[in-house]
């Protein structure tokens, strides 16, 4: 049975402890803390100030207490927020003691001490470096921070240390990066507006089509992988220079790739070129050809062949159809070489991927001139019903997802790795494209911002 109830008011915080003394049997003290209406209000208003500002000392005080005065106990605050009951009880015993003014030392705008520009002289810093340092009395063309804090002495007459201008920097919108080319045929203004319109009326005309017929959209391009190897920074003991052995042979391997930007499916070829040589010949009596078939090639030697198509087709002249089938393998493997990037070896590949597609596809190239050649016309021309070519703007390779993807191929295959054959550099990048087709998960990081704003949240099922 209740005996008495007492509300003691707290008027300088706006604490209501309710007292309720019960007696059945023997005596209960239930002691109940709330807040009053403006309490409870201002005590939000500053939670939401704390998430704003990022403000997790004040964010944790002030949830702690709204916490107590929707009567959560002080153990279960305590574990939700993983602090210490005491933390707890000593913030509510300051609160009441001390009101919103104790709450106030913790709500602050920013740490460290005042910007020794002001807004105004920031907004010109900005604008200077934009400008680049030529046009600001500077010889170079790359900015660095030595420079900058000269800019700023001479210019506001304030004293920088350069190694602590990166953060003022980052903070008025800068960031440290690589320049890019432009070409200079074309006006910067139409540069830009060629930028522009591939993103806005290009790009989305193209997701548009592909919905509607139910296309693939591939982002295809081309990558060299140098044999002797590539560098890249790494941790070392200090003063000790990591080195990696090389060849110094100065072959490389040279690829045809293409994404797939829907499902996420990875396709690749190597190109190769073939060609009979003293070396070919050597092996060719090695492998025991006959030897009128010897004689009727040397009729091809030296002779360069950017396919094994042409390459077999001169094969089926000189020494008839029935040997160059019967031979077949020792000829193309004794003939391969490293290829080259041209009209014919891009054929096969588009070729390849028209095989493996059984959908129209709308592949994405950059403007490479073999991509002209009338080879490449031709086939497209003949095949305009499944392939449409789309081009990027010019010096854009921003917009060519799959140039990540090289970058991630070298770091993962060739980084500081060293091949003493051309076989095991062939071997440790087709390891790694192996990769990309069992994962397409390391194909979609490279393009998660392209398919979140066209709306694709995972892997698109298309038929193949």
């Amino acid at each position: 049975m209740i005996q008495n109830v007492e509300d003691t008011p707290f008027e300088k915080t706006g604490i209501i402890v309710k007292i309720i003394l019960t007696t059945q049997r023997c005596a209960l003290l239930m002691i109940t803390i709330c807040f009053s209406t403006s309490t409870q209000q201002a005590l939000e208003r500053r939670l939401a100030a704390a998430i704003k500002l990022n403000n997790i000392h004040l964010y944790r005080r002030v949830h702690a207490l709204l916490l107590i005065g929707e009567g959560e106990a002080f153990s279960d605050i305590a574990s939700s927020l993983r602090l210490e009951v005491d933390s707890v009880y000593q913030w509510f015993k300051k609160f009441s003691a001390q009101g919103f003014s104790w709450l106030h030392r913790y709500h602050y705008k920013g740490r460290g001490r005042k910007s020794k520009l002001t807004q105004a002289q920031k907004e010109c810093l900005y604008e200077m470096i934009v400008a680049g340092p030529s046009a600001n009395g500077f010889d170079c063309g790359i900015w660095n921070t030595a420079m900058i804090a000269e800019l700023i002495f001479v210019k506001f007459e304030v004293k920088y240390n350069p190694r602590y201008l990166s953060t003022l920097l980052r903070k008025i919108g800068l960031s440290y990066q690589k320049a890019r080319f432009v070409s200079d045929k074309q006006a910067l203004d139409e540069y830009k507006k060629a930028r522009a319109k591939w993103l806005k009326k290009t790009w989305p005309k193209l997701l548009k089509q592909a919905k509607d017929t139910g296309a693939v959209i591939l982002f295809a391009d081309e990558v060299s992988f140098a044999m002797w190897g590539s560098l890249a920074r790494t941790w070392a003991p200090i003063g000790e220079q990591p080195v990696v052995q090389t060849t110094g042979i100065r072959k490389g391997l040279k690829m045809f790739g293409a994404i797939e930007f829907q499902g996420g499916d990875f396709q690749f070829m190597e190109s190769l070129s073939y060609s009979l040589t003293a070396k070919s010949f050597k092996q060719l009596k090695i492998d025991a050809l006959p030897s009128d078939v010897l004689k009727a090639l040397k009729s091809l030697k030296g002779e360069k062949y950017a396919t094994d198509d042409l390459f077999l087709s001169a094969l089926e002249e000189s020494i008839g159809l029935e040997a160059a089938i019967q031979y077949r393998d020792q000829l193309l493997a004794s003939a391969e070489a490293a290829g080259k990037f041209n009209g014919e070896t891009y054929v096969k590949f588009l070729r390849q991927l028209l095989d493996h597609y059984t959908c129209p596809v709308i592949l994405v190239e950059d403007g490479a001139p073999y991509h002209r050649a009338k080879v490449v016309k031709e086939f497209v021309e003949k095949n305009s019903d499944r392939l449409t070519l789309a081009s990027l703007p010019v010096f854009s390779p921003d917009f060519n997802p799959i140039e990540k993807l090289w970058k991630n191929t070298k770091r993962d295959a060739t980084h500081l790795k060293y091949f003493s054959t051309f076989e095991e550099l062939r071997a440790s990048v087709i390891n790694v494209f192996n990769e990309y087709s069992e994962d397409a998960s390391k194909v979609f990081c490279v393009m998660n911002k392209m398919r979140e704003q066209a709306g694709l949240c995972g892997p698109q099922l298309l038929s193949v």
